[in-house]
């Protein structure tokens, strides 16, 4: 066998030069593909064509067990795409042995993105075949995904194949709770999240279906875990995009796609085919869906079964939102139907850092006890631009009760947050930092903006030293403000540094408007398990910017608070 008969290598040339449609992501990895192949870069790592060869003879004794070609042999069918990610995975070794005279492969992370209807149960279950023909003796692996459902559906696709495939069947044995391989008693099991089942194994590989259908990395994490005294380890990532913008799935791709553009260049044990629209490009032109799903726009009925959701989409808009993300992989989580700011416009505000050296600023607050953050923003204007830095709090004990499923021990290793001991917001502590602003950052604090609600005291305390403002959340006060703010957003006037609570939050903003005008207030996508803190600290920051004259005397507000409030 030579290159020239590798499907994989093929479709990629195909890609490279422009004979089948793809995104820049696609077309890197292909390249990168091509550019080893044919020895253009020098890399620790060979092309095993004899491992190739096996590989290929195995797909010709396993049948499709469903669709168009069942019970005819895989090879047979298989799309050039799904044979790329097989060459890849299987077919990469090092060069040098390890310290026990084995084999490694140079492949351990694979991420793949598709839309919805690209056989992805299927790709799923014929890796996870080969994984375990291809295993050392008594190897651990796992499919997974966030519930029962999703995992037993890659489950039963494998015992389908298996079941289509009389070649290879006699050498696996299917039980409840595994599937064995008999030639090298390799097992597999399906995991979930629900059943709580991750912990305690050791693993060689593992797939995880479905995975931007979770929140967070703790089962990544879990799984992870249990690869740690393992040497050849393989890990797969597999997904549609679902309408989260903060889950597991979409810190993967981004790390792909830092290490296909070159920033971690040196990165060798990673693949990743991410089918997703260019940015920029049109979802109504149909020439773009291949794009995001090339197994259905190569054939007469997966084109009309797009078509026909697409059209469905042209009249109700839940469902065209779902074709986008579904189908094309588009990332809308942040165009909420009454959505403050869309994300994608937010995003381009971001900066890595923001020197505040020097510079007069307003510090905004919005407190909170127990559920929500309490958050503290910075803000100044420079040259008709607003630069913003911000900081969420929360206290530990409500860390495993919290519904919003954001892991925020993380974030606060990162920075982002602080977690406060004990069951409610230590104030202390966000006075404290509060007060070390100015210090910390050699900058001189105009004013501190907050609402009253659980501030009285502490705004009190730090009036002794600073200009405090006291501005209750009212149309009055804060509409004109949130509407520019939003504006210079677009216009690109306002910078933050990167905090990803923030974006989370403000990917959570919608409004809401008044009954007999067009004034808005902020408000939450879901009440119970989203949080928007941190944006309304901000929007406070803005409005003394904006609204010079805006102040608010706190005697007159903390009176007229107290009236409302009954006291």
């Amino acid at each position: 066998m030579d290159k020239k008969d590798l499907k994989g290598y093929q479709w990629a040339k195909e890609v490279v030069e422009g004979k089948f449609t793809a995104n820049k992501w696609v077309k890197l990895e292909c390249k990168r593909y091509i550019d080893r192949l044919e020895g253009k870069v020098d890399i620790p790592c060979f092309f095993d064509f004899e491992e190739a060869e096996t590989i290929y003879k195995l797909l010709s004794l396993m049948n499709y067990a469903t669709g168009f070609f069942a019970n005819q042999p895989i090879l047979d069918h298989v799309a050039g795409f799904q044979m790329m990610i097989w060459e890849n995975i299987f077919c990469w070794f090092y060069k040098e042995l390890d310290e026990n005279g084995m084999r490694k492969r140079m492949i351990e992370e694979v991420y793949l993105e598709i839309g919805r209807k690209s056989a992805k149960s299927f790709i799923c279950a014929v890796t996870e075949i080969l994984i375990m023909l291809r295993s050392p003796q008594f190897a651990q692996h796992a499919t997974a995904g966030k519930t029962r459902d999703i995992s037993a559906l890659v489950r039963d696709a494998i015992v389908e194949i298996i079941k289509a495939s009389p070649l290879i069947s006699k050498h696996f044995k299917v039980t409840r709770d595994k599937i064995e391989c008999k030639l090298n008693n390799s097992t597999t099991k399906h995991l979930s999240g629900e059943a709580n089942n991750i912990n305690g194994l050791l693993l060689s590989s593992f797939i995880v279906d479905e995975v931007a259908n979770q929140e967070d990395g703790s089962i990544i994490g879990a799984l992870k875990l249990s690869q740690m005294s393992t040497k050849d380890r393989l890990s797969i990532y597999i997904s549609t995009q679902y309408d989260l913008e903060f889950n597991a799935f979409n810190e993967l791709i981004e790390y792909h796609k830092n290490i296909l553009k070159g920033v971690d260049d040196d990165v060798i044990n990673t693949f990743g085919l991410l089918f997703e629209l260019d940015e920029g490009d049109d979802f109504n032109n149909e020439e773009n869906w291949i794009k995001a799903s090339p197994l259905q726009m190569s054939m007469e009925n997966g084109i009309k079964f797009l078509r026909q959701e697409y059209k469905k989409g042209l009249s109700i808009p839940s469902a065209m939102k779902e074709f986008r993300i579904k189908i094309l992989n588009e990332r809308l989580s942040g165009v909420l139907e009454n959505g403050y700011i869309a994300f994608e416009a937010w995003k381009k505000c971001k900066v890595n850092k923001i020197d505040l050296q020097g510079k007069e600023v307003v510090v905004g607050v919005d407190l909170s006890i127990t559920t929500d953050l309490t958050a503290v923003s910075i803000m100044y204007k420079e040259n008709g631009k607003y630069y913003l830095i911000s900081h969420g709090f929360l206290p530990s004990d409500t860390l495993g009760e919290r519904r919003e499923k954001i892991d925020y021990r993380s974030l606060e290793g990162k920075g982002y947050c602080t977690i406060t001991p004990g069951a409610i917001v230590n104030y202390s502590v966000v006075e404290d930092r509060i007060r070390n602003i100015e210090n910390k950052y050699k900058c001189k604090i105009k004013c501190i903006v907050s609402d009253p609600f659980n501030a009285m005291q502490m705004m009190e305390s730090l009036s002794n030293d600073y200009d405090v403002i006291m501005l209750k959340q009212t149309y009055s006060n804060l509409s004109p403000a949130l509407k520019q703010f939003r504006d210079d957003v677009y216009l690109g006037k306002v910078v933050y540094e990167y905090n990803k609570l923030l974006d989370w939050c403000m990917s959570n903003t919608t409004t809401i408007k008044g009954r007999t005008t067009d004034d808005i207030l902020l408000a939450k996508e879901n009440k119970n398990k989203t949080r928007i803190d941190l944006v309304v600290a901000s929007v406070f920051c803005y409005t003394q910017l904006y609204l010079q004259d805006n102040t608010v005397n706190l005697n007159e507000v903390t009176e007229d608070y107290l009236k409302m409030m009954g006291w």
